[in-house]
């Protein structure tokens, strides 16, 4: 044999070994040690998707795969999952679960649905009452043109207000009337859902004159007017309920509020004082000026010194007669003069003074909102303890004048004219009074001891107005809300509820609106805590209240039921969505 030449590595230098010297094959599998190739020594891409088989078996290993690596995109349209167990953190549920209700409730909006059903999981979206287990809700109120339950119930009111007090404290607050000529207005707040109010308006009547007079000089009664006020719920309506006229013998500033002032010697006097009117305002001021802000008024009666002009009607009567006139009208006494009594104020103007007096007193024009003056003596020789027998006007949307004194002439005031001509006035209508009688008192809101002038044969306050205001609106009540069954696939552990809900007062989350769920039919209930999780669309509107709760405590059942109890607070309910798991 020949012999052999041993080869080391020292025996091969650098690059001599290249891949056109070593035949196909010739490097195998059993040649390479199980270590000699590593990821070290592979350069990236040198592995590609042709290298491996079609069928790659990687049961056995766990593939971690970036966040982003698999998107949407790489998916098939059509994905089988049903042999499979997903499982998802729970925050991921939970929006998962919210986002489910939200769209519900918008499909159901949508496509006019009642019910929306899920697979262990409702949406009700309130379209009409099915839904909800009306036998064991209590004190339901359904509103089926705007789809929400709340907790208002129909409920009418009347209120009624003198001068210092009110029949219905819940929704008005009494007016003051704390001395003559003084006082403040009472205070209608119009309530929820209340659109309208059906008023009813009595005017104060006037003072009588002295008691010596034997030329009757009564007071004027007050007129009567009604008619229907547009309002809006939350509303401040203020309200005067007029104060009689003044007695004669006392020094007065005018009845509160709008009678006409009136001064006198010390020796008293024959001359009653006119009525303060009774109305509605949009404002509370007691210096009204411009018509704008009354929305109904009652003319009030003027003041004897013959007979007073009872209050209107549109257009209040004159003093001395029982006939409605702007013009002055007769006096009495044993010298009676042809106009020394005012005249009734009217739509647009204040009634006339008494004829102006040379010697002893005069009186104003009536004006708005507001009564003639009778003056002080203007001159002569009798003495100061001579009287003074003027009576001064009634007030009203127009007061009436004052009349004027003469010797052995008396002087009445006028009566104050009515109105209901605000456009927020409907249906309105006016009574005036006759002679020392009130009008409106057949009707049978009357109440006896109203409106009436002073009587004759005595000095006395006419008597004061009173006002009536009456409608339906919306009261808060404790109201619970309970779901019908619904079936669970299995016993649910747990429950998530979303609540579609529109503030109408202020109502405290857990406290003013309690929600729980029940997985056996309603026997028993877990309370979920809510959390206001922002509004369906915008910064108003309907807000979403969310909240999840444990239900294994409860005996085991498969009959889910939701319940909300409102109380305290107005709110307006649009839907609920409840899952389970």
């Amino acid at each position: 044999m020949g012999s052999k030449t041993k080869l080391t590595n020292k025996s091969l230098k650098d690059a001599s070994i290249v891949s056109s010297n070593i035949d196909t094959s010739a490097v195998t599998a059993p040649a390479i040690a199980s270590n000699a190739v590593t990821s070290a020594k592979l350069s990236d891409n040198t592995v590609a998707a042709g290298d491996l088989t079609s069928t790659l078996d990687l049961s056995s290993k766990t593939i971690t795969l970036p966040t982003t690596s698999v998107t949407a995109a790489m998916l098939s349209s059509t994905l089988d999952l049903s042999s499979k167990t997903l499982t998802l953190p729970v925050s991921s549920l939970n929006t998962q679960n919210f986002n489910i209700a939200l769209l519900g409730f918008k499909k159901a909006v949508s496509e006019n649905l009642t019910v929306f059903n899920l697979i262990d999981g409702v949406v009700d979206e309130f379209a009409d009452e099915s839904g909800v287990d009306i036998s064991a809700s209590t004190n339901l109120n359904y509103c089926g043109t705007s789809d929400y339950y709340s907790n208002l119930t129909p409920d009418s009111f009347s209120a009624g207000f003198t001068t210092t007090t009110v029949t219905e404290p819940d929704t008005s607050v009494t007016g003051t009337n704390p001395s003559i000529g003084t006082g403040s207005f009472g205070v209608y707040t119009v309530p929820l859902c209340q659109t309208s109010l059906t008023t009813y308006v009595w005017g104060a009547g006037g003072g009588s004159g002295g008691p010596a007079s034997p030329y009757d000089p009564t007071g004027g009664g007050g007129g009567f007017s009604t008619g229907t006020l547009a309002v809006t719920p939350g509303q401040s309506i203020y309200v005067s309920a007029g104060e009689g006229g003044n007695l004669a013998g006392v020094a007065i500033t005018g009845a509160f509020f709008g009678g006409g002032e009136w001064s006198f010697a010390a020796g008293g006097g024959f001359g009653g004082g006119g009525g303060g009117l009774s109305g509605l305002f949009s404002t509370p001021s007691e210096t009204l000026s411009t018509a704008p802000q009354a929305f109904i008024i009652t003319g009030s009666g003027g003041g004897g010194g013959s007979y007073g002009g009872a209050g209107g009607g549109l257009t209040g009567d004159a003093g001395g007669t029982q006939t409605a006139q702007t013009s002055a009208g007769p006096s009495r006494g044993p010298q009676p003069q042809p106009n020394d009594s005012g005249g009734g104020g009217s739509q647009s103007a204040g009634g006339q003074a008494g004829a102006p007096s040379p010697v002893y007193s005069s009186g104003t024009p009536g004006g708005l909102f507001q009564g003639g003056d009778s003056g002080p003596r203007t001159g002569g020789t009798a003495p100061d303890s001579f009287p003074f027998y003027a009576g001064t006007g009634g007030s009203g949307y127009y007061g009436g004048g004052a009349g004027s004194t003469e010797n052995g002439s008396f002087g009445a005031g006028g009566g104050g004219s009515s109105y209901y001509g605000h456009p927020q006035i409907s249906s309105g209508s006016t009574e005036d009074g006759a002679g020392v009688a009130g009008g409106g008192t057949a009707n049978p809101n009357y109440v006896p001891g109203t409106n009436e002038g002073g009587p004759t044969g005595t000095s006395t306050a006419g008597e004061d107005g009173f006002v009536l205001l009456t409608g339906t609106g919306l009261s808060i009540s404790s109201t619970t809300i309970i779901s019908d069954p619904f079936a669970s696939t299995t016993v649910p552990t747990s429950t998530r509820i979303v609540v579609f809900e529109e503030n109408v007062g202020s109502p405290t989350l857990n406290t003013d609106i309690i929600a729980s769920v029940s997985r056996n039919g309603g026997t028993n209930f877990t309370t979920v805590t809510l959390t206001d999780s922002g509004y369906v669309t915008g910064s108003s509107g309907q807000r979403i209240l969310t909240g999840q709760a444990s239900i294994s405590g409860q005996p085991s059942g498969q009959s889910m039921k939701w319940k909300l109890e409102l109380v305290n607070q107005a709110v307006k309910i649009h839907g609920v969505s409840l899952s389970w798991a």
